[in-house]
């Protein structure tokens, strides 16, 4: 098997041990019919539901991509992004925007070299993510944090349990590759929180 198609199956099993099973369930359930708190207005809320979005910017590391909404396979793990150039949303989840963690996965590389998201792990706290959602908003998010796991101890309710505002998780593959294997050991996700006001126009980003 080519390592490209490895590839394709490790961006889906990076992100399936969050995805899957009656844990992820339980959180998807709490995130469903929200109630809208105050720190999330604070934070930009709007009043309209949010949009799906269909771009993802980040000056910062020379990101620019389509963003497409991904499902889940028949096995349960994430349907991987259809190019190794292309972010994919977990359209199952929750939209950026709304209360709680939206989750935009990418492949780190692939066949013929860097992919969308092999300049991740250069973020830095502080540095922006710029999404547009089909409505013609803007939202920005600002880096709080990056973290890297073991795929074998992923912390699903830290990575995608709900949380009191609008959040994003960029989760890619990173470590060593186990080439017996044929993955990545380890998974690199950025949390990022929603900059208010979300604005209708040109991304700032």
């Amino acid at each position: 098997m080519a390592n490209g198609v490895f590839l394709a199956i490790l961006l889906a099993g990076s992100v399936a041990a969050a995805v899957t099973g009656v844990g992820y369930q339980a959180f998807q359930r709490s995130m469903v019919h929200r109630t809208s708190t105050p720190e999330a207005r604070a934070l930009g809320e709007v009043a309209r539901p949010p949009s799906a979005p269909v771009r993802l910017r980040i000056s910062a590391i020379g990101v620019n991509t389509p963003v497409q909404p991904l499902g889940l396979l028949a096995d349960g793990t994430l349907q991987p992004p259809s190019a190794w150039q292309v972010a994919g949303w977990y359209a199952g989840g929750v939209i950026p925007g709304d209360l709680g963690p939206a989750v935009i996965a990418g492949h780190v590389d692939s066949i013929s070299g860097p992919a969308v998201f092999y300049r991740l792990r250069r973020l830095r706290p502080g540095e922006l993510a710029v999404i547009q959602s089909r409505d013609g908003r803007i939202l920005t998010f600002v880096v709080d944090s990056l973290a890297v796991y073991p795929k074998d101890a992923f912390p699903t309710a830290a990575v995608y349990g709900p949380t009191p505002f609008p959040t994003l998780r960029l989760v890619t593959c990173t470590g060593d590759f186990d080439w017996h294997a044929h993955t990545y050991l380890d998974n690199l996700v950025v949390s990022a929180h929603l900059r208010a006001p979300p604005v209708v126009g040109g991304a700032d980003g």
